[in-house]
């Protein structure tokens, strides 16, 4: 049976910010648009907007600063490196799930 999960909008605000970090490969320490920025540009409550920055802090992509507001961490390449090879992992398992072998695996990457 597959698993189907739903998304709450501050997750997908998460994601998208995560990509915009990640993307424009902001360097560490920079900070973030305003919570209210955040706001105006989702079109949702400022609690949304903390619930989606709080998910990126769990995840260690960005730190509360008191003056700065929320910044990006200060080793975010390394970050960056670490979650892709969370999600190559993640996707090798799932592969095998379906009765790869890592052979097979191997010989589908280098196609």
């Amino acid at each position: 049976m597959m698993k189907v999960s739903k998304q709450y909008k501050y997750q997908a605000i998460a994601d998208d910010i995560k990509t915009e970090i990640f993307s424009k490969h902001m360097k560490g320490n920079s900070p973030l648009p305003s919570i209210r920025q955040y706001a105006v540009k989702y079109g949702v409550t400022s609690n949304t907007i903390v619930s989606a920055l709080h998910l990126l802090r769990n995840n260690k992509i960005i730190y509360p600063h008191r003056t700065k507001r929320y910044c990006v961490v200060a080793d975010i390449e390394e970050r960056r490196l670490a979650i892709a090879n969370e999600l190559i992992q993640q996707l090798i398992t799932d592969i095998k799930k379906i009765g790869f072998t890592e052979q097979e695996i191997s010989k589908i990457i280098q196609q």
